[in-house]
């Protein structure tokens, strides 16, 4: 009993900040409920056997909008899983929330055991659930995806080092598999991570190690280059066809506005408000600034052991900090920093980073009262941030029927859409000329199918915005669109007759190829978990 304590402790605590999740219905944030709606529009297009899941036929006014080929789709794999047990899916949503609470603070605390012992983790798992961006993430932004990366950030580090300090086949996996649904969590915090991870991969071998070069090309890198393959259907797709879309040719911020200061880090206001609070917490600052003086002051034996670790996290929190300084502002012209929206990402891996910081108090006697008062503060004096600005009880159908596309300036819209839909159309194909009619109309996220008789040749309007990947087809023939019209809805031309017209969303060459890339690596994994099993089998039965 005296094991499971700590974990305990910590499950009653993050019981405690999530309460407001435990009521009936929802409350408001800024992307919470259009969580809701994705999942819908998830479930929905898994239903309708579109795998992976690109276009969103219900959005949009039901005029169709590329939403998975760009948004991380990740949160809501979870979420499915949840509805086939009747979860609804404000509660589905919910779960998720309250679940990467949950796994933050449990991985937090095995990464910070298996780097400094049990007080060491269970004080910056602690810090880890009451930092003041995971409360932002939890009552402010509502972003999903951030809040899973948070519980994503310390599984990987942790499952990373048991690999470092015992490598085996299942490890590696492991740890890829974490990468890869990092990558499809949440985009922008895997691009921040990934550096962030390599550095923590190379620092822990030279802390338990000296044979570095092997551990990068006999280890790491087919660690790296699996996650990557498993998430290849992705984001490269995402790269190599963002050409498509409004979001690349406007800046969704003025990068300039949400810079942050040094003093933002202590005094941000507390705000319900379009801008987060920029807050790290008092307590989180000093209990990091402690702990790593603590390793330089402490007695050879532990200077040795932990100064790598220190090393780095200072260093990566400088780096964060400057980054997110206007001082930076020259490099936020050019890649990667140009692909980030905001300077204020950069807050979610601080948080991570200084509540890693706090395993350091443990060294001195001194600095583990004082861990403890500031921890033991903080979870009091925070409680009353872990509260939503208004309640609200909306039944799950009002998600599933809603017409938005769920992004903040529809920036997922195709470019060549000059008038956006205002409301849903009458009926989903149309024709130009009289004496013609439709018959037999039978559409979801992935096909459209029906039977066209007109006297005269004509034009039909599907009133499905145009994507790559729409096809149409008549007596077995590709027929040529044309979305060259201001509203970039599909367009075609039919002869007279009777006529059976099939349209159907497929994958393009880069999506297709990437696809071969995600199912290759997939059959790698199960591959090569299948020979370690054989090989544990073989080494049993000598």
């Amino acid at each position: 009993m005296k094991r499971f304590l700590p974990i305990l402790i910590l499950l009653a605590v993050v019981l405690f900040y999530t309460k407001p999740y435990f009521r009936t219905g929802f409350f408001t944030t800024h992307d919470g409920e259009w969580a809701v709606i994705r999942l819908s529009e998830m479930q929905r297009e898994l239903k309708d056997s579109q795998f992976p899941p690109r276009f969103a036929d219900y959005l949009n006014h039901g005029f169709g909008y590329p939403l998975f080929s760009y948004t991380y789709p990740g949160p809501f794999y979870l979420g499915t899983i949840l509805r086939i047990f009747r979860i609804g899916l404000v509660d589905s949503v919910k779960v998720i929330f309250v679940g990467s609470v949950v796994m933050s603070a449990i991985f937090m605390f095995l990464l910070g055991r298996e780097l400094a012992g049990d007080f060491a983790g269970f004080l910056a798992a602690l810090f880890y659930i009451v930092a003041p961006f995971r409360l932002v993430d939890l009552y402010i932004r509502g972003s999903i995806g951030e809040s899973l990366s948070l519980a994503l950030f310390p599984m990987l580090f942790y499952l990373s080092l048991k690999y470092i300090l015992n490598p085996n086949i299942t490890r590696m996996i492991l740890c890829s598999l974490v990468f890869a649904f990092l990558i499809l969590t949440h985009n922008i915090m895997a691009l921040v991570f990934f550096p962030i991870w390599i550095a923590f991969l190379f620092v822990s071998v030279l802390s338990y190690f000296e044979d570095i070069k092997l551990y990068s090309w006999r280890y790491f890198l087919p660690m790296i280059l699996l996650g990557i393959g498993l998430s290849a259907y992705f984001f490269i797709p995402a790269i190599f066809e963002k050409q498509y879309i409004v979001l690349s040719q406007i800046k969704l911020a003025n990068i300039s506005e949400h810079f942050i200061s040094l003093p933002d880090y202590l005094l941000s206001p507390w705000s319900y408000g379009p801008k987060p609070s920029y807050q790290l917490g008092w307590a989180h600052i000093l209990g990091a600034l402690l702990g790593l003086a603590g390793v330089f002051m402490a007695k050879e034996i532990y200077r040795k052991k932990y100064l790598p670790i220190a090393l780095f996290i200072s260093f990566s929190i400088g780096i964060l900090v400057f980054l997110a300084h206007p001082t930076s502002s020259d490099f936020w012209n050019a890649p990667p920093l140009s692909w980030i929206d905001f300077p204020w990402r950069f807050l979610t891996p601080i948080s991570f980073l200084l509540a890693l910081a706090s395993i350091f108090l443990s060294i001195h006697r001194i600095t583990r009262i004082i861990g403890g008062i500031l921890v033991a503060a903080t979870i009091i004096f925070s409680l009353n941030f872990a509260r939503p600005a208004e309640y609200i009880n909306k039944p799950d159908v009002y998600y599933a029927t809603n017409d938005a596309t769920t992004t903040s300036m529809d920036e997922l819209m195709p470019v060549w859409v000059a008038n956006k839909p205002t409301q849903r159309y009458k009926t989903k194909v149309e024709l130009e000329h009289a004496n013609a009619t439709v018959y037999n109309l039978d559409y979801n996220s992935r096909s459209i199918k029906f039977r066209v008789v007109t006297k005269v040749p004509n034009i039909i309007k599907v009133n499905t915005v145009y994507f790559p990947g729409w096809q149409f087809f008549l007596k077995g023939e590709q027929i040529p669109l044309n979305f060259g019209s201001p509203d970039g809805l599909i367009r075609f031309e039919v002869p007279e007759g009777n006529h059976f017209i099939e349209g159907k969303f497929v994958e393009t060459k880069v999506r297709f190829w990437s696809d071969m890339v995600s199912l290759l690596s997939l059959a790698a994994a199960v591959g090569l978990l299948v020979y370690s099993l054989i090989l544990r089998l073989k080494t049993r039965t000598a």
